[in-house]
C-alpha cells in the first residue's frame, strides 16, 4: 500500500479531560495538518500567496516544508475553499465540490463515504474516522486514496462528538457516528459553530442533528457481472440524492466498476439506466 492509515490513541477508559489532551498530542504531531482556517480570495485579509497549508508536500512520512505559492483567484478558491468529492458527488453539487465550514450527514451504501475519504486524502487533506470500526480502508486504497492522510479514533464508551470538537480544529474532514440518535440542539449549534470557525467539514454517518447544510443519501439499484446466477460482482450501480440549504434536490446514477486485467483502481462512471435497472441485488450489503 502507498501509506499506512494513522491511529490515534484508544481513548477508552479515560476521562474527558484525558480524551482531550490525547488528541490534541496526536494532532500536533500530525506533519502537514491545517492549523488555521485558509482565507479565500474575497475574504478581508486575504495575502497574494496564501499558506496551503492542507497541501503540504509528504515525502513518505516526513514534510518537506509548506508551499507558499501565488495562486490566481479561482485557483486559490477551489484549492482553499472547497473539499473535492468523487464523481457521485462532484456532478450533483452546485460547486462541484464540499464547502469548507460545512456540516453534512451521509447515508446508505458505503461506497459514497469511502470514496470521499479517498478523493479529500488523495488531494492532501487529513481525514478522522470517528467510531468507525468497520470502516473499509482497504477499499480506501482501491480508490487512489493516500492512507498516510487518515486517522482513525476509538472512543470506546465516551461520546464522539466529544472527540469530533477537538478533531475538527485542525483536520479537514472529521466524519464521526452518533450512534443513530438525535444531538440536541445546543450540541449541534456547538459542533456547527466550531466546523465554520476552522473551515473544515464535519459529516455524521447515522442519527439526526439538527442544522446541517447538506445531506448525502444513496442506495445501491443494480450490479454487473453476475450473469444466471453465476460469477464476479464487477461493477454496482448507486443512486445518490444530494439536497441541503439553497440547493435543489439532484439525484444521480453513477456506476464503480473494478479494474481489468492491466487496469489499476476502481473507476466511477455515469450509469446507463435500462442496464442498471438489469440486475438488481438481492442483499444491499453485498453491492455496497
Amino acid at each position: 500500500m502507498a501509506g499506512t492509515a494513522e491511529t490515534m490513541p484508544d481513548l477508552s477508559g479515560l476521562d474527558k479531560a484525558a480524551q482531550l489532551a490525547a488528541l490534541r498530542r496526536s494532532m500536533a504531531a500530525i506533519p502537514g495538518r491545517r492549523d488555521h482556517a485558509p482565507t479565500g480570495p474575497d475574504e478581508p485579509g486575504a495575502d497574494v500567496a496564501p499558506r496551503v497549508a492542507s497541501s503540504t508536500v509528504i515525502t513518505g512520512a516526513t514534510t518537506t516544508g509548506v508551499e507558499e505559492r501565488a495562486l490566481s483567484g479561482p485557483v486559490r478558491a477551489r484549492s482553499l475553499r472547497t473539499i473535492p468529492t468523487p464523481m457521485p458527488l462532484s456532478d450533483l453539487l452546485p460547486r462541484g465540490a464540499l464547502a469548507r465550514g460545512t456540516a453534512i450527514s451521509i447515508t446508505g451504501a458505503g461506497s459514497i463515504l469511502v470514496g470521499l475519504v479517498a478523493s479529500a486524502s488523495t488531494a492532501g487533506h487529513h481525514v478522522a474516522l470517528i467510531g468507525q470500526p468497520k470502516f473499509g480502508l482497504l477499499a480506501v486504497h482501491e480508490h487512489g486514496g493516500d492512507l498516510s492522510k487518515v486517522h482513525l479514533v476509538k472512543t470506546g464508551d465516551g461520546d464522539p462528538l466529544d472527540v469530533a470538537s477537538v478533531c475538527i480544529d485542525g483536520i479537514d474532514l472529521v466524519i464521526s457516528t452518533v450512534h443513530d440518535r438525535d444531538v440536541p440542539p445546543t450540541r449541534a449549534r456547538s459542533i456547527l459553530a466550531r466546523t465554520r470557525t476552522h473551515a473544515g467539514v464535519f459529516a455524521i454517518t447515522d442519527g439526526r442533528m439538527p442544522g446541517l447544510d447538506l445531506t448525502i443519501s444513496s442506495r445501491p439499484v443494480g450490479y454487473g457481472g453476475i450473469e444466471q446466477g453465476r460469477g464476479r460482482i464487477r461493477s454496482i450501480t448507486v443512486e445518490t440524492t444530494v439536497h441541503g440549504r439553497g440547493i435543489t434536490e439532484r439525484t444521480g446514477r453513477y456506476t464503480l466498476t473494478a479494474p481489468t486485467f492491466g487496469e489499476h483502481g476502481l473507476r466511477w462512471s455515469p450509469a446507463v439506466t435500462d442496464a442498471a435497472a438489469g440486475h438488481r441485488p438481492h442483499r444491499l450489503a453485498v453491492a455496497q
